[in-house]
């Protein structure tokens, strides 16, 4: 009789894992906002599951940040250096690389 353990039931079942590493996937997504209220630029970094990324730029597209993402950071202006290198230190998000391609 075989005995069973975590990595021997993973390797069994493969769809398992990959869904699995799916879910631990996220995308930072960079939200420029206007405060209404003070007249000012903001933004907003915020992070959610891959497998959620459709579901996050139908909400953004509302003008709404859904209740699964979460702000990582915020401000008004334009983030600083020292924001910009938070995000991409602790998340992968090379914010001027970003905003070189779309210039």
């Amino acid at each position: 009789m075989s005995s069973y353990t975590p990595d021997n039931m993973m390797e069994q079942l493969p769809h398992y894992r990959s869904k699995y590493d799916a879910a631990k996937k996220i995308h930072v997504y960079f939200i420029p906002a206007i405060d209404n209220k003070q007249d000012q630029r903001m933004y907003f970094y915020a992070i959610a599951s891959e497998m959620l990324h459709t579901e996050m730029l139908q909400s953004l597209k509302q003008g709404i940040i859904p209740h699964f993402a979460v702000v990582v950071e915020k401000g008004y202006g334009e983030p600083s250096a020292e924001v910009k290198t938070k995000v991409k230190s602790y998340y992968g998000f090379d914010h001027d690389f970003y905003a070189r391609q779309e210039a």
